[in-house]
């Protein structure tokens, strides 16, 4: 048995009624009812630990959406030309096995690459939208075997240079990254962000 993706049905932006200009990926969100702190109503939405809806409004000269919703989150991604996915789709697991229970309900990205992991098709999303110019990752770093996982999208961005997206690293959104932080730490990322090659384009 697999532990799918929270959002499946999202993955591959079923939500998208618009031309995304932007694109962010993140990880994984475990879809198991057995993890019981997995609050989330979508990407990002665990807010007490994640400040991603605080960083990327303020980016856009908006106020913080931390007590958002799904259809709060996804107008908001309208209305600025913007698409959210994960990276991976599923994690080949048990649920009966409480060490893997353990493992993928820590929310801890380094857990993950214990297990066989069947990733979510990002070079579809983009052949699919061509208007995306530039995509984030929600990481500044990632282990070698989670970066297997963006190989594929790697290899499709060298190859369609004709494109010129941008693929850039950013600071983490998680407040367990708070290591460094001087001040408000939505403020700090959102700067940290711009520096690193954000564009609120739209």
């Amino acid at each position: 048995m697999s532990c799918n993706h929270k959002f499946s049905n999202d993955l591959q932006l079923e939500y998208v009624d618009w031309e995304p200009l932007t694109l962010f990926i993140g990880t994984f969100n475990p879809g198991w009812k057995e993890c019981k702190n997995n609050y989330a109503l979508w990407f990002y939405g665990r807010t007490q630990r994640n400040n991603f809806w605080c960083i990327l409004p303020t980016l856009y000269g908006q106020q913080p959406l931390l007590n958002g919703n799904r259809e709060t989150w996804i107008n908001f991604c309208r209305l600025n030309k913007i698409a959210i996915t994960d990276l991976i789709y599923s994690i080949d697991a048990d649920v009966n096995n409480q060490n893997h229970r353990e493992k993928i309900c820590k929310f801890r990205d380094d857990s993950l690459t214990n297990f066989k992991i069947t990733t979510n098709d990002i070079p579809a999303i983009l052949k699919k939208y061509p208007t995306i110019k530039q995509v984030f990752i929600t990481r500044q770093t990632i282990s070698k075997s989670l970066k297997l996982c963006l190989t594929d999208t790697l290899n499709y961005l060298q190859q369609d240079q004709n494109r010129q997206i941008n693929l850039i690293y950013l600071r983490s959104p998680s407040r367990g990254a708070i290591k460094g932080v001087v001040g408000n730490f939505c403020h700090f990322v959102s700067e940290k962000w711009i520096e690193q090659g954000f564009q609120a384009i739209t």
